[in-house]
């Protein structure tokens, strides 16, 4: 199954592309026209553009360069100076723990997507994968995806020092003929054709006292970097930002009221009051969405139902049997045995034959 994005990059993000384009000698504008991109929003680097525009004008600017690995390349080559204000604050941190944890709390200054997960493995490495980058994703994609994590690569050399060092970077994509140019970019051995994208580093660094940060400097930084993911996230309806956060993995389905406030840096009294307005509230858009994912996941019939009841946040099957029957009128088992009948009517049969009838749910299941 293919993986497409409806999500939005920075045009801050963009710029590194651009200027790394432009001094190799090749003039963007003819891409940029090509992506029908508007030329406006490129003056503000606080511009949004959406994810498809963004990969058409990469890839045509990658076939001009003759450089499949331009995202690997134009992430490595940031300079100090910032793209967008998420750099200034992670370059002001006095860990590379505190680092990342900004990165995830403020990542909508880059992209829409989900931000990083970081984790430690069993062999004293911290794993840092960035989840929108993952086994399935369009090929359009994979330069988009690359820079963001050539570019957290590029920002923990600059903030670490010389002596940080990185271990293994995963990639999605197939190995290419010149996998060489991967590895010198990101200066580190490369996997490739890897489930997710992921950057590994020794453990150690996470919490690696880097220098003495003066706190005004980084409370300013991060008053004006707060304000401005603010203001990108008050785009749109509060309900549909925060079934977007639920469908990125933002927030769990279990969230409760304080953690959805915190996301969008608002008190619970505001969340509520503003749901209210839009005639609606954080229970019915957690159960509609559990719901919507249920049912995609029934479709997929890749899982038992307690699974899937398992897996939108509940603690067994009943309660989905529940809300289902509630809503839909019917159980979970009835609903993927409509869904198979659905299908099976829509395929003909080579031979003619009428399909079997499905099973029906028991009452055990509307327990």
């Amino acid at each position: 199954m293919i993986v497409t994005s409806k999500g939005t990059l920075s045009v801050s993000i963009v710029y590194a592309v651009l200027n790394h384009a432009r001094m190799q000698g090749v003039d963007p504008m003819q891409s940029i026209e090509s992506a029908r991109i508007d030329t406006q929003l490129l003056r503000d680097p606080n511009q949004r553009i959406p994810v498809h525009q963004v990969d058409h004008l990469f890839n045509e600017l990658a076939r001009r360069l003759k450089q499949p690995e331009l995202g690997i390349s134009a992430g490595a080559r940031l300079e100090g100076r910032s793209y967008t204000l998420l750099q200034p604050l992670f370059m002001c941190s006095s860990s590379l723990r505190e680092a990342l944890s900004l990165v995830r709390e403020f990542f909508v200054l880059i992209s829409d997507e989900p931000p990083p997960s970081v984790e430690r493995d069993h062999q004293g490495l911290v794993r840092v994968t960035f989840e929108g980058y993952q086994q399935g994703v369009a090929a359009e994609q994979w330069i988009r995806h690359e820079l963001i994590a050539s570019a957290f690569s590029q920002w923990s050399r600059l903030l670490c020092g010389r002596d940080f060092a990185i271990s293994r970077v995963d990639l999605c994509r197939p190995r290419p003929a010149q996998e060489d140019i991967y590895q010198y970019w990101l200066g580190a051995p490369v996997r490739f054709g890897c489930q997710e994208a992921a950057v590994y580093f020794p453990a150690f660094w996470l919490d690696k006292q880097l220098h003495q940060t003066n706190p005004h400097i980084m409370d300013m930084i991060k008053k004006e970097v707060k304000t401005l993911a603010d203001r990108i996230q008050n785009r749109g309806s509060l309900t549909e930002r925060i079934k977007q956060a639920l469908d990125q993995k933002r927030i769990a389905f279990s969230a409760t009221q304080q953690e959805v406030a915190e996301l969008f840096h608002i008190s619970s009294r505001t969340l509520n009051r503003h749901l209210q307005q839009e005639g609606t509230s954080l229970k019915t858009i957690l159960t509609q969405s559990r719901i919507e994912t249920a049912k995609q996941l029934l479709a997929e019939n890749k899982l038992s139902i307690e699974q899937i009841a398992m897996k939108i946040g509940f603690s067994g099957r009943r309660t989905l049997d529940r809300i289902f029957i509630k809503h839909l009128g019917m159980s979970p088992a009835q609903y993927r045995n409509k869904i198979r009948s659905e299908s099976s009517h829509n395929v003909a049969s080579p031979m003619g034959e009428t399909p079997q009838p499905q099973e029906t749910s028991t009452s055990n299941e509307l327990a």
